[in-house]
């Protein structure tokens, strides 16, 4: 995967020194339809099929996350909902108006960790 480097100020400190840091270069994005025509190559299905049943699944997963399940989907991993809150005094000041950062948190499986650890890095700046 490419990488760029970009210097950033600790908002903490803004008086302190820049520092510098790897962050990701972006191929693009992979659409459904294109993945789905790459699962249905890979498989009996047709691209309709698989493009139907990912769909499907963009429907049925924020609801699960919602209910405050954990989505576990084989080997690929776990999805769950996660979030942060303000700080406050007492436990009487936690209302789900203080609840924010909403995000989905993704836990790869075990074949895939493997091969994310085994990730290469190409800088873009050569």
């Amino acid at each position: 995967m490419k990488y760029k480097t970009v210097t950033k100020v600790n908002p903490q400190n803004r008086t302190a020194p820049p520092k510098y840091y790897a962050v990701p270069v972006y191929a693009g994005e992979i659409n459904l339809k294109r993945l789905s025509s790459e699962i249905a190559a890979l498989s009996s299905l047709s691209a309709g099929d698989v493009y139907n049943v990912l769909a499907n699944f963009t429907e049925s997963l924020p609801k699960y996350l919602n209910d405050g399940y954990k989505v576990r989907l084989g080997d690929f991993g776990i999805l769950k909902a996660s979030f942060s809150s303000e700080g406050t005094d007492t436990p009487q000041q936690i209302v789900p108006a203080r609840i924010r950062h909403r995000k989905i948190l993704y836990t790869p499986g075990k074949d895939i960790k493997t091969q994310m650890d085994a990730m290469t890095f190409t800088s873009e700046n050569g």
